[in-house]
């Protein structure tokens, strides 16, 4: 029988919160542009902009030379709360994964309850297609690279 697992990871944001969460609300498709040794590409299958319900398809590599491809739908998109579930619907992933649902949410240091500052954290929810699949901690790590980079870009272009 199928257990329902989940990882997570927080990274930490020099950047503005508001800049970090609005890159992946409006701007993910950039992605390719920000990682293209990472992202291979980026294309609306259902919907035209990157809100709840919409399907976005991604080609991608987690450090080896396979190209996997993932469609992903945006299930949920709170702008009050910052935070985004993406649910995969089709492809590579769910060879090894039955669920894989993956939620950012980017906190605000000063209201966040153990406070040292603002970070996202990536919760990644996954029920295995068997029990000799490994746990995705791959993505985990390809989600902390992604947030590293963007919080980068964003952390120098701030204005003091």
């Amino acid at each position: 029988m199928s257990q329902s697992d989940s990882i997570w990871v927080k990274v930490h944001l020099k950047s503005s919160i508001e800049k970090f969460y609005g890159f992946f609300r409006n701007h993910m498709e950039d992605l390719v542009n920000m990682f293209p040794e990472q992202f291979k590409s980026f294309a609306f299958v259902e919907g035209q902009s990157l809100s709840a319900d919409t399907v976005v398809q991604l080609e991608y590599n987690l450090g080896s030379h396979q190209l996997l491809t993932a469609n992903i739908k945006l299930k949920v998109v709170d702008d009050m709360k910052k935070y985004i579930i993406y649910e995969a619907v089709e492809g590579d992933v769910l060879k090894n994964y039955k669920v894989f649902t993956t939620r950012l949410e980017v906190v605000n240091g000063s209201l966040s309850k153990v406070g040292g500052g603002s970070f996202a954290k990536w919760t990644i929810d996954f029920v295995k297609a068997n029990e000799n699949v490994p746990s995705p901690e791959n993505y985990l790590e390809m989600f902390i690279n992604m947030s590293k980079g963007v919080d980068a870009y964003f952390s120098k272009n701030q204005k003091p």
